[in-house]
């Protein structure tokens, strides 16, 4: 009932600024109690996508103003048209967080953060193969990179930037052929960090979030053009 309801929002049948039909309006539609849709309103709103005002009702907010990095509302919002904005936001971001940590990585992994670094890249190469979610190992290999920077601010972050870069590939890799074609650019990664080339980390995770933009961008222009839009 609730994906049902965010489904909803994020299909703009009901669009940002209108309300939610009436309680009883959305019970008699969903065939749910009155419990159960008022739990359903109450996580929209912890979640940023509604608010509930005495005169006004069940009011939809703008998608700016919704939790995106919660890997609850990013499941959401790829079932929403993907704009370009929306895509230069998420590169800044990347970019913002993942290359400075890739350089701090560089000069502090020990032993062990390289291992686990090293596990997410084997984990992908399998993944390629079909023996393994790629998108899960990619998630394995990055978020090790940041644990890795040892930076206990950047730690407190891990589910919020988990987010992101969970929304970041779903988007990106669209196909077995594309996932192998970025291991290189991985396998050049693990080899920065784990010979402390900081410079060169952070490079190579620019090189990779630059790679994934593209990515991004020719799936969206194939949707656009399968569409039948400009």
């Amino acid at each position: 009932m609730l994906d049902t309801v965010a489904g909803w929002i994020v299909g703009e049948r009901y669009p940002a600024g209108s309300s939610l039909p009436i309680e009883a309006a959305l019970c008699e539609e969903l065939n749910a109690s009155r419990t159960v849709v008022r739990e359903a309103l109450k996580t929209l709103v912890a979640k940023g996508m509604v608010r509930i005002a005495p005169r006004t009702g069940t009011q939809v907010r703008p998608a700016h103003d919704w939790s995106l990095l919660d890997p609850v509302v990013v499941a959401w919002r790829l079932q929403r048209t993907v704009t370009p904005d929306f895509i230069a936001d998420l590169v800044e971001m990347r970019l913002l967080i993942e290359p400075p940590a890739a350089a701090l990585a560089a000069r502090k992994a020990t032993a062990s953060d390289i291992a686990a670094i090293r596990e997410g890249y084997e984990r992908m190469e399998e993944a390629v193969e079909g023996r393994d979610s790629y998108i899960e190992a990619d998630l394995m290999f990055h978020r090790s990179i940041l644990k890795a920077a040892h930076n206990q601010f950047l730690t407190q972050l891990d589910p919020v930037i988990g987010a992101m870069l969970r929304l970041s590939f779903e988007l990106s890799v669209t196909s077995t052929e594309g996932a192998r074609a970025s291991l290189p650019n991985h396998a050049r990664l693990l080899h920065a960090i784990a010979s402390g080339n900081a410079r060169l980390a952070q490079r190579q995770t620019q090189r990779i979030i630059g790679e994934a933009q593209k990515d991004i961008e020719r799936s969206l222009a194939k949707g656009k053009r399968r569409s039948g839009r400009a």
